[in-house]
């Protein structure tokens, strides 16, 4: 049982006797967050070098048992909402409640029943009257987009104050293999993300790390600059952030943080061309 305050640096999936639910304290949220874990199997499409998850397997998660994990969030938003659960658990300069978010041990929108665990969000948000000073997040690798399921999902987040947070951290094919170990040309990302966009409000969101503690090229980065322009007329946004834990992965033991310096440059890059980024190490 887990009786401390959270920190950045934990971002356990296991809290009190929940199996599907897990507040977090998030640089990105800057508060609480509560997560969703769809991948309790630890199945995953992608195998990103920097995954923190311990013992991932390529596959699709299990179905769920959606009864226990409406009562798991059900649980969770009485305390936070009607209790003492963010002055208890939150750091003192994170005390609000931020989010709502579908990010797991794998990618969320494999699951069978996406659609009915977005509708359980929105019938406890409704019960709790959870208003516009919370979100509704996914995070996603965008790769399910192309599916009616996952589209009629999105729709009930975006009905929800709802954000897609869509995973792109790299811009041409062989870098995109190295940092998630997966073949996918460029041109169906940019086309998932823009249907993504018309169904809801979508960021992109990417994972910047040393190898062999050497920063990301010069040319990587204009690549990404470059991609993330194309993309501006369909994106809120850029979140850019680095690994703040060690990962699981043995294919990530030679990888670390970016420098601060590093980060403010890219972001200061995509910037320049008119688009709202936040950065994170």
């Amino acid at each position: 049982m887990k009786n401390n305050v959270l920190t950045f640096s934990d971002h356990s999936r296991h809290f009190k006797d929940c199996i599907y639910v897990y507040p977090v304290v998030s640089r990105r949220s800057q508060g609480v967050s509560l997560g969703i874990n769809l991948n309790i199997n630890n199945a995953c499409n992608w195998r990103c070098v920097y995954c923190q998850v311990e013992g991932l397997v390529r596959g699709k998660p299990e179905r769920i048992d959606l009864p226990r994990l409406k009562f798991e969030l059900d649980m969770m938003l009485d305390w936070i909402v009607n209790g003492k659960f963010i002055q208890e658990y939150a750091p003192v300069s994170l005390r609000r409640f931020n989010d709502i978010c579908l990010s797991g041990n794998g990618e969320s929108t494999l699951s069978e029943d996406f659609v009915t665990v977005c509708e359980i969000i929105a019938e406890l948000r409704q019960k709790y009257s959870i208003g516009t000073d919370v979100k509704t997040v996914l995070i996603s690798n965008g790769s399910e987009i192309l599916k009616e399921n996952v589209q009629q999902g999105l729709k009930i987040i975006a009905e929800n104050n709802g954000e897609l947070w869509f995973k792109i951290d790299r811009a041409n094919p062989s870098a995109i293999n190295l940092v998630n170990q997966v073949s996918i040309d460029i041109n169906g990302v940019i086309k998932r993300l823009e249907l993504a966009s018309s169904l809801c409000k979508t960021y992109v969101q990417s994972c910047w790390f040393q190898v062999d503690e050497i920063e990301p090229t010069a040319e990587l980065v204009t690549e990404f600059v470059a991609l993330m322009l194309q993309l501006k007329p369909y994106i809120a946004g850029v979140l850019l952030y680095s690994t703040a834990r060690n990962p699981a992965l043995a294919e990530g033991n030679n990888i670390s943080q970016v420098s601060p310096e590093f980060l403010t440059n890219l972001a200061g890059q995509i910037a320049a061309h008119g688009i709202m980024v936040k950065n994170y190490v």
